[in-house]
């Protein structure tokens, strides 16, 4: 399970899946950008940049939609896009039955996910900052902090 933008980072594994003949199923969130990080930038008092698509800067050409389907195609992969949870279990069925490898794209609207993520991420966060939003994310994260498991 990969998310767009992080498939659009690593997606020559499944090329290489193709390749060595490895049977890989890759189920494919699209949510039209990088909601995980993008949640996560606010979380830190960060207003949001630079991580949804539609947010994003581009240029004349505007932002590219990508058919994750047909580029996993175009690896040699097995592909099709389904928009449900029940088109989800179907294509299920037809990636396990397929001998090669196979990517389902699973369209969503926007970043579908709770405000935390489901869990806390160490990650750094200014000490001294004029934004409140940041003073109050700190102050979270040094709570968050006493409440960690060391081992």
């Amino acid at each position: 399970m990969v998310g767009d933008g992080s498939y659009l980072m690593l997606n020559n594994e499944l090329a290489t899946s193709v390749m060595l003949g490895h049977k890989i199923i890759v189920v494919l969130l699209d949510n039209a950008g990088y909601a995980c990080i993008n949640r996560l930038q606010q979380a830190c008092g960060g207003a949001p940049f630079n991580n949804m698509l539609v947010d994003c800067l581009h240029g004349e050409h505007g932002i590219p939609q990508v058919d994750f389907a047909q580029n996993a195609r175009s690896l040699g992969a097995e592909a099709e896009t389904v928009g449900s949870v029940a088109e989800l279990l179907a294509a299920m069925v037809r990636a396990r039955a397929s001998s090669r490898s196979y990517l389902i794209q699973l369209r969503i609207d926007g970043p579908q996910c709770t405000p935390e993520g489901g869990s806390w991420w160490e990650v750094g966060i200014p000490e001294v900052s004029e934004r409140e939003a940041v003073r109050n994310a700190r102050a979270d994260h040094e709570q968050a902090r006493q409440r960690q498991r060391l081992g």
